[in-house]
């Protein structure tokens, strides 16, 4: 036996994967939950070589110093700084952390369009739990849209929106991207422009642009009647002011995760929509395909020490 693999939660990592990694050599342990607290991951952790973070978790410096023969932690998501908390201290110990950039790109793509679709067209004051029976809505055709943050979701996004027959699609990015404007035909915008600009804005923006990125001042920029659609880092927007936009009833927003406020339970969907927890990525092929990425990924750290989906 080569060593012992980590892997939490239940979503990811099917048998057949788990075959996968025994046929390699190694020897698997689970640790069947979603959010497994500090002490029952430092327990966990001891004696593992690899960890497949599967859940919700957050790996804190505490953790990362528990696992003595760590070498590789693979992460099934995009934003692992925001569960490997204790990042820093895995890279100054020399274990490789590795993430599955492109597995939930697409779903998370669709999941934002199926809700700018279900807010533009009213679908919840339209149906059974709304009372509205009859309502001309603007669905996507001819609305302005914007992008901000053009990375992987963004510019999938902005190939798929395409098909709705939008009247212009812009993006901001802190870097512009020719290739993509002349691949998506797409127009770049300066920030506030886009913000006063679009009728519907989808945010795709990371951790890395810091807490409360679209403030107060970026909400005010926002046109009347206005969607905002978030999925990616809940602090990215500041609440305090998207709560008091949604209650002025200035803009309509969607959220992947529920708000911290109890607040904005008060107000009605078609103002406010959130799931109860993050599950935009979650479509059975890009479960397969995270899953996949992720039992290669950690192989290929083990094995050789070099993976493509390396972050460290």
């Amino acid at each position: 036996m080569k060593g012992k693999i980590l892997i939490t939660d239940t979503l990811f990592i099917e048998p057949e994967h788990e075959g996968q990694i025994r046929d390699a050599g190694y020897e698997i342990e689970r640790l069947n939950k979603s959010e497994a607290t500090e002490d029952e991951l430092v327990e966990a952790v001891k004696g593992k070589i690899g960890y497949i973070l599967g859940g919700i978790e957050k790996v804190t410096d505490k953790i990362i110093g528990a696992g003595v023969d760590l070498k590789a932690i693979v992460f099934t998501g995009i934003a692992y700084k925001d569960f490997i908390t204790g990042w820093e201290k895995a890279t100054e110990k020399g274990v490789a952390i590795a993430n599955t950039p492109d597995g939930p790109t697409y779903a998370v793509a669709e999941w934002a369009i199926t809700m700018a679709l279900a807010m533009n067209r009213n679908i919840f004051d339209l149906g059974r739990i709304g009372d509205k029976k009859f309502l001309t809505t603007p669905g996507i055709e001819n609305q302005q849209i914007g992008i901000v943050g053009l990375g992987r979701i963004g510019s999938q996004i902005g190939e798929i929106i395409r098909v709705f027959r939008p009247a212009s699609v812009s993006y901001w990015n802190r870097t512009r991207k020719l290739e993509k404007e002349k691949e998506l035909s797409i127009n770049y915008s300066e920030l506030p422009d886009l913000l006063n600009g679009s009728d519907i804005v989808f945010v795709c923006l990371s951790k890395d642009v810091g807490e409360n990125f679209i403030g107060e001042k970026e909400l005010k920029m926002m046109k009347n009647n206005a969607l905002l659609l978030t999925f990616m880092h809940s602090k990215v927007i500041y609440e305090v002011a998207l709560l008091h936009v949604l209650q002025e009833g200035r803009i309509r927003a969607v959220s992947d995760y529920p708000a911290k406020s109890s607040a904005f339970n008060d107000l009605p969907m078609s103002r406010w929509y959130s799931f109860n927890a993050s599950n935009a990525f979650n479509t059975a092929s890009e479960i397969k395909l995270v899953s996949d990425m992720a039992t290669q990924s950690l192989l290929n750290l083990l094995e050789t020490g070099e993976d493509n989906n390396k972050v460290n």
